[in-house]
């Protein structure tokens, strides 16, 4: 079956923007020296990073120098890593690898773990895999039901053995009143692995399995387990709160001016179509329709000087100044935000606020401050609700699926693009402009909401697993010199041939060239491994050179043995057959590595053949 490639319509939208992640930097604990952390038991060495083969090796081998904390626990040495600081409410981020087969666990408060764990290719986790609540433990309950509680991640979002993988958790610790009771558990807010959201709002009523402590205090240590298998820790960052800090407003009032204003301020010498003090700092607190502006004016109270961030959640332009100082700067749809300084105590605010969209109005204001918690500064709505973000997942089910949409990939959306899904949930996102592999993911296919949903104007479809995005350059190139970097967009003689089926469903695209005809078929391993991605190119070569791009990254790494290639700061793995007709090589183009292969001669006759493995 042939099917032909055709453009899509740009549909304009307004989309309600989440909050810019926050820039006030977190303590970067130093891992140059245990200073940080109790006295080191034999398993714990510091280290400048990591030799061997950690993908396929027991014990990981560490480098000489500093950053790295490597654990290889033996027959007497099986310490853990304990820090010499408490903690109560935290946001952690966290660098860790495992060896295959591995096992450890981070303990917030040294009582509630996080597990870590090798569950690279697990289709359905519990709550023993990595990003796990691990359960409590009571002998008590008799034999088979000690275990209780626990929770398993919404989804595996781990990596391969041997990768770098990324941890971020925000708790919050239990609360005690005066006398010392317990008046709340402790809350695992937001927990995600590999950027991918994994645990939201979990109670845990008491310490995990194996905790430091079997008693709940409103602080205590970090751990990290080191008794269970080698794991290495590359980075961790911390923010602490105090939740007896928080940023107040006083003296709220409010001018609404109606009609469409192109921007901020325009509407300062116009009469306001109503003005007062509002129920409550929130836009709902104001009687509105249509298009309009509304500024809000009053004092923002700072529990404690040092910087503060805020950030808005709107469909419109938001400016904020503190001070006179420009907290938010108004954007398109939203705004960035500009750190500010400020003394404990009180400071003048304005608050600017457009709607000129079809939306219904909706605003959110939020503020996060030194030591204190991000926290919304407006008034809740009335209409909040608890519900996660809306999803509209489709799966592959079965059989290969393919769904075309617009595609979200910095700095713009691929729109001539095509997402496949395969029942071994190894799935991808493909640009017909460039040939290229945007992104791959495991687990679930896909998250339409933004094509179905309503009206769907973004016509955006996004990864419902945990992805890794790749490049978005043209996959061959004819270059009139070796030495020119790649280029960023297709050659005017490239154009995209549709793709056709095979029978169970497997697409292979189809490209020209000049007078060269490109297949591309990309399909899962036997295996369930990863990608097995086959090039194959036909026809006469042009004067100028033809090159084909396997990868771009920062750093690219031979594996050990000739297995292929290490891409990015141990990202994910590039595999060669061991019979590869065609050996690739590393070149450096302004300041980036590519791994590229030469098409020249008869080996143009010869499939570039390689896995994406992560």
């Amino acid at each position: 079956m042939k099917l032909p490639f055709r453009s899509l319509l740009v549909l304009a939208s307004l989309p309600l923007l989440a909050p810019a992640q926050s820039s006030l930097p977190p303590e970067v604990v130093s891992l140059d020296s245990p200073a940080e952390f109790s006295p080191l038991s034999a398993n714990w060495q510091v280290a400048g990073g990591l030799g061997g083969d950690p993908r396929h090796d027991k014990a990981l081998v560490p480098l000489a120098g500093t950053g790295v904390l490597v654990n290889n626990p033996a027959p007497g040495a099986k310490g853990h890593l304990i820090t010499t600081w408490s903690h109560g409410d935290l946001e952690l981020d966290l660098d860790f690898l495992l060896a295959p087969g591995s096992n450890s666990g981070v303990y917030l408060m040294g009582r509630y773990e996080v597990q870590l764990f090798d569950s690279w290719g697990v289709l359905a986790p519990k709550f023993s895999d990595c990003g796990g609540l691990y359960q409590r433990w009571d002998e008590s309950r008799g034999p088979g039901h000690e275990g209780y509680e626990g929770r398993a991640p919404a989804a595996n979002a781990s990596r391969a053995p041997g990768l770098w993988q990324h941890l971020h958790i925000e708790f919050q610790a239990p609360r005690f009143d005066a006398a010392g009771r317990k008046i709340r558990n402790a809350r695992f807010t937001r927990v995600l692995l590999n950027d991918f959201l994994i645990q939201e709002n979990v109670e845990v009523t008491g310490p995990t399995r194996a905790a430091l402590f079997a008693d709940e205090k409103p602080l205590g240590p970090l751990m990290i387990q080191g008794d269970h298998g080698p794991v290495a820790i590359r980075r961790i960052a911390c923010k602490r709160f105090d939740p007896s800090l928080a940023v107040g407003v006083e003296a709220v009032t409010y001018k609404l001016y109606g009609g469409e204003f192109g921007r901020v301020g325009e509407y300062d010498s116009a009469t306001p179509k109503s003005a007062g003090t509002p129920a409550a700092f929130a836009g709902d607190a104001i009687d509105k329709g249509g298009k309009f502006a509304l500024v809000f004016a009053g004092t923002l109270v700072a529990p404690r000087a040092g910087p503060y961030e805020f950030t808005a959640q709107a469909d419109g332009p938001v400016r904020l100044l503190v001070d006179g100082q420009p907290a938010l700067t108004p954007l398109e749809n939203g705004s960035r935000p500009s750190a500010v300084t400020l003394t404990t105590g009180r400071h003048a605010f304005r608050l600017d606020y457009l709607h000129g969209g079809w939306q219904a109005p909706a605003f959110k204001l939020m503020v996060e401050g030194p030591g204190i918690a991000p926290a919304e500064l407006s008034t809740p709505s009335e209409r909040k609700s608890d519900e996660p973000p809306a999803r509209l997942i489709i799966e592959a089910g079965d059989r290969i699926r393919l769904q075309r949409s617009f595609v979200p990939f910095d700095p713009r959306k691929r729109l001539y693009a095509i997402n496949v899904g395969t029942p071994g949930k190894l799935n991808y996102a493909y640009d017909f402009e460039t040939a290229a592999l945007l992104r791959v993911w495991r687990g679930s296919f896909l998250d339409t909401d933004e094509m179905w949903d309503g009206r769907g104007e973004p016509q955006i479809a996004k990864a419902a697993g945990a992805a890794i995005t790749l490049n978005a350059k043209p996959t061959v190139a004819l270059l009139e010199r070796a030495a020119y970097d790649w280029p960023d967009a297709p050659e005017t003689l490239w154009s995209s041939q549709g793709y056709t089926l095979e029978p169970d469903g497997q697409p292979v695209f189809h490209f020209k060239l000049a007078t060269l005809t490109l297949h591309d078929r990309i399909a899962p391993a036997a295996d369930g491994s990863g990608l097995v991605r086959t090039l194959k190119l036909s026809g006469r070569n042009t004067d100028w050179e033809t090159w084909v791009l396997l990868a771009e990254s920062s750093v690219i790494t031979p594996q050990p043995g000739g297995r292929g290639y290490i891409i990015g700061d141990r990202e994910y793995y590039l595999d060669l057959p061991a019979d590869s007709a065609v050996q690739p090589f590393v070149r450096t183009r302004n300041g980036r590595q590519q791994l590229v292969v030469p098409v020249a001669g008869n080996s143009i006759e010869k499939p570039i053949v390689y896995s994406l493995v992560w």
